[in-house]
Order: structure tokens, then C-alpha cells, then sequence
């Protein structure tokens, strides 16, 4: 019995030295709390710093599709405005060209009008010269006709003597006391 005894005893001993008493086990459990405390407030720090970081790269980060897109709106507006100033242009250029080709078409009307009416002018010139030429070539003609034909009367009258005039004859005609002469041929 003394030997279960000392066993006993030397068990308990081993087992009070082993065996953790309750100061050990709230002081254990107390720093058990206090590293859990520790590791919650270290958690929360490493969240509120990697959110902090994701705002600040989230807010980077949005600047600069702001800046993007600003920059892409004035990139837009001036293809838009330079679109529309190439459009103007060519307007104006198409316009310009049927102006030049309004004009060139005058011109050649006008230059073809001009032409026309010197051309009814030489015809006029060629008819009244051509009819003038008529007239005087006719003139001529019957100028040597009348003049051929006096010649041939000349020559006729040379060789006969030229009849002797007429007489005149006086008839009365009643109840008026006119006399009336009638010439014998």
C-alpha cells in the first residue's frame, strides 16, 4: 500500500508539476485572447489598407477613363469638325466646279451667239452684195439691151426718113362747143 501510495503521490506531484493549473490556464487563455485581438485588429488593418488601396487604384484608375474618355470625346469632335470642314469643302469645290462649268458653258454660248451673228452678218454682207451684183449685172444688161436696141432704131432711122406728123383733126361735138382733135396716123 506504501508503494501505491508513493505512486499515487508521486503521480500527483508529476501531475501538479505537469498539469496546469487554473492562473495558467486564464493567464493562458488571457493571451490567447489578447493574440486573437491582436490577429482581428492586424486583419482589420490589412482590409481597411488593401480596400484604402483598391479605392485609390479604383479611383486611379477611374481618373484616367475619365482622362480617356475626355481625350477620346476631343479626338471625336475633331474628326467630326474636320469631316465636316472636308464635307464644306468639297461642297464648296462641287459648287465652284459647276460655277466654272456654268461659266465655261456661257461662254461658249455667248462665243458661239457671237459667232452666229457674224456669220448671219457675212451671209447678209454675200446676199446684199450678191444681190447688188445682180442688180447691176441686170442694170448692165438692160443698159446694153436699151443701148443695142437705140443703135439698131439709130440705124433704122438713118436709112428711112422719119415719118411726117399727123394732122390734127378738129371735130365739133354738138351742144357742148368742145372740139375734139383727133390725130390721122
Amino acid at each position: 500500500m506504501r508503494a501505491i501510495r508513493a505512486l499515487l503521490v508521486d503521480r500527483i506531484g508529476k501531475v501538479r508539476r505537469d498539469a496546469l493549473t487554473l492562473k495558467d490556464l486564464e493567464s493562458q487563455a488571457y493571451l490567447y485572447r489578447a493574440a486573437l485581438s491582436e490577429l482581428r485588429t492586424e486583419m482589420t488593418m490589412r482590409t481597411r489598407n488593401g480596400s484604402a488601396a483598391m479605392r485609390t487604384a479604383t479611383s486611379a484608375l477611374r481618373r484616367e477613363v475619365d482622362a480617356l474618355d475626355g481625350h477620346m470625346k476631343e479626338a471625336i469632335a475633331n474628326l467630326k469638325h474636320e469631316i465636316q470642314m472636308d464635307l464644306d469643302s468639297r461642297k464648296n469645290e462641287a459648287k465652284n466646279d459647276l460655277k466654272r462649268q456654268a461659266i465655261q458653258h456661257e461662254e461658249i454660248l455667248n462665243k458661239s451667239l457671237v459667232t452666229l451673228g457674224e456669220l448671219r452678218t457675212l451671209s447678209e454682207e454675200v446676199r446684199w452684195d450678191n444681190m447688188r451684183n445682180s442688180v447691176i449685172a441686170l442694170s448692165s444688161f438692160l443698159l446694153v439691151i436699151i443701148f443695142s436696141m437705140e443703135i439698131l432704131s439709130n440705124g433704122k432711122s438713118k436709112k428711112q426718113p422719119p415719118p411726117p406728123p399727123p394732122k390734127p383733126e378738129v371735130t365739133q361735138l354738138e351742144g357742148e362747143g368742145l372740139q375734139k382733135m383727133n390725130w390721122v396716123t
